[in-house]
């Protein structure tokens, strides 16, 4: 009798969970019904996923990844959503403050983790599958397309929405093939030379970072321009020598900005930034040492785009905007904001406001 009851509650410990590939390749054992989770990164596909029910799922998050860092977004949530302020804090993997103890602590049925941050926590996965914690890893920083469906669809698997995650993969990669598709019949195509810049806080006294095969510098190859950063890049990103930059002569500048409290100087966007707020200090960053000389200032072809429009499941508006600037002849008809509406209006449970793009 003992025997068949043990039978029976193993057998219901079987039934009652999965088995998924994560984008590592890691076999992972994860519930069917996850009621607790903890964000450590892409917190926007986890929205997209769950909708607004969502937030009553998560048990504790990397806080530091939204607040102050990216401000703009958690005023945004924080108005939609007053009770995440009260979600517990469980540090940053990118600051090296990532606590397994909190999170174990907070007994979830499964701990998200971006791809990128495997080499910093892996020594501790062992404290999270011994306390019966999955660990599932997602990426969307490479730009690599079936990546972020296979993401998306990892996702989709662990909170049931499924049929879901198909309509979103089916809207995300339309965009991606049309970029490819026009590019593609497109004969003798030039590619003109791209500058992709992090406008930083202290604006353009301040050179930011560029960005090589990854992020940024993707979509510059993948919308059928030159990027002047490839090869010269140390880790994921860093700075190019100004000398550098106004030597190679770029048809087109693009900066990534961001919104950032007591900021002021450097180029704005996102949630609720006013179109004059985001150009306020445009012209600053065109009166760089030597800049009048450079092809994209001469020609007014500088432009700015929301920093967060790469590495998450909004980047086929970054990859639409990127490809009509740097080929408005095969894009006309293309608006990458509207496009990014439309997405907020589907899918995603906070409303679309501000400015995310911007010309020059």
């Amino acid at each position: 009798m003992v025997r068949k009851i043990l039978f029976i509650s193993l057998l219901l410990v079987f039934s009652n969970a999965a088995t998924l590939t994560d984008v590592l390749d890691r076999q992972v054992e994860v519930k069917d019904r996850v009621e607790k989770v903890v964000l450590t990164f892409y917190f926007e596909e986890y929205f997209v996923t769950t909708g607004e029910e969502g937030v009553s799922k998560i048990a504790g998050w990397s806080k530091g990844y939204w607040k102050g860092r990216r401000e703009a977004t958690w005023q945004a949530f924080l108005k939609k959503f007053p009770s995440i302020d009260q979600i517990p804090d469980v540090g940053y993997a990118g600051k090296n403050t990532l606590s397994f103890e909190r999170i174990v602590s907070l007994k979830p049925d499964v701990v998200l983790f971006a791809k990128n941050d495997y080499e910093k926590v892996k020594q501790n996965l062992k404290n999270l599958d011994s306390s019966g914690i999955a660990a599932v890893f997602v990426d969307f920083h490479d730009e690599n397309l079936q990546n972020h469906m296979k993401s998306m669809e990892i996702l989709g698997e662990i909170f049931g929405k499924q049929d879901r995650i198909a309509e979103v993969n089916k809207f995300y990669k339309s965009k991606f093939e049309l970029v490819e598709q026009r590019l593609a019949k497109a004969k003798n195509t030039t590619k003109p030379k791209v500058y992709v810049e992090f406008s930083e806080k202290a604006g353009a006294s301040v050179f930011g970072v560029s960005y090589d095969d990854k992020m940024w510098g993707a979509f510059v190859s993948a919308a059928g321009g030159e990027n002047i950063a490839k090869g010269l890049i140390k880790g994921a990103s860093s700075p190019l020598n100004p000398e550098f930059i106004v030597n190679k002569n770029p048809d087109i500048i693009i900066f990534a900005g961001n919104y950032f409290p007591n900021g002021g100087k450097n180029i704005p966007l996102g949630y609720g930034v006013s179109k004059q707020e985001a150009a306020a200090n445009f012209n600053d960053y065109a009166q760089r040492s030597g800049w009048q000389n450079i092809n994209a200032v001469k020609n007014h072809k500088i432009y700015a785009i929301y920093h967060d429009l790469s590495r998450h499941i909004f980047d086929f508006a970054g990859i639409l905007f990127f490809a009509k600037k740097i080929h408005p002849e095969l894009f006309a008809d293309i608006d990458p904001a509207a496009e990014l509406k439309e997405f907020f209006d589907k899918f995603y449970p906070v409303e679309f406001s501000g400015t995310w793009m911007i010309d020059f």
